[in-house]
């Protein structure tokens, strides 16, 4: 789901910038492509390296015992599981 939020967070805010009508109507103004898509391509690639990251620790940290309960071993599947 965190992937779909920040595509659709970005395509709301090009919506806001680019498209004229919500321009005049919220007082907002077109920025220019280096100041928008560059700063907005890193942020993304952070979050979604950490993610991913995180995804591969979680799945390390989950174990089933001989009756089939799950069990959180790891210390990032205890602590960051939601």
């Amino acid at each position: 789901m965190a992937n779909y939020s920040l595509v659709f967070e970005t395509a709301l805010i090009i919506l806001i910038s680019y498209v004229y009508p919500f321009e005049v109507g919220l007082g907002t103004r077109a920025v220019a492509c280096a100041h928008f898509g560059i700063p907005n391509m890193s942020f993304f690639s952070l979050l979604f390296f950490f993610d991913e990251c995180r995804k591969i620790f979680l799945r390390r940290g989950i174990t089933r015992d001989k009756s089939g309960k799950i069990r959180y071993t790891g210390w990032i599947a205890r602590n960051t599981f939601w």
